[in-house]
């Protein structure tokens, strides 16, 4: 099986490995680089749409069977770190969300000043951190980056697994 990306990302392909791994599946994963996307998705809507977006040009510039989206962004409303996964095949997408949690108030505002997540924390805590995303700083390196995303990427894919007792 081939499976499009929408992403050339590392920790994303990454994330998307570990799930087929997790869920027992061989499959060629197929970057796909999708500049339009937005960089820093702000709200639980963006970040989902983020990941639609990306499945479905992944998919229509691959021809994969699938194509697979993983967007991370922030919710400014809520304050919480959000992450999506969208699988599609051109008919039918399914979606799933990842863990989350909410971000110090200091790091919010510097997202509502118009600042990059993984800037601000490159800024705060050093450059060895982008890699393991605000997840793994925030939760005490409970979870990484590539961690939440493969989460919500075992979700959505399994809407397109046949369910076995």
């Amino acid at each position: 099986m081939r499976l499009a990306l929408g992403s050339t990302n590392p920790v994303k392909f990454e994330s998307l490995a570990a799930a087929l791994a997790a869920r027992g599946l061989k499959a060629e994963i197929i970057p796909v680089a999708v500049a339009e996307a937005p960089a820093q998705p702000l709200s639980e809507e963006e970040t989902r749409r983020g990941a639609v977006f990306r499945a479905e040009a992944a998919l229509r510039r691959s021809g994969a069977k699938l194509g697979v989206g993983l967007e991370g962004g922030v919710d400014l409303e809520s304050g919480w770190l959000t992450m999506y996964a969208a699988v599609t095949d051109g008919l039918r997408t399914a979606l799933a969300r990842g863990p989350g949690l909410p971000l110090p108030e200091d790091v919010l505002k510097a997202l509502g000043e118009g600042r990059e997540l993984g800037k601000v924390l490159e800024e705060r805590y050093g450059p060895e951190v982008r890699r393991q995303g605000a997840v793994s700083v925030f939760s005490g390196g409970a979870m990484t980056r590539k961690e939440a995303l493969s989460i919500a990427a075992r979700l959505a894919l399994g809407a397109f697994m046949e369910a076995t007792p």
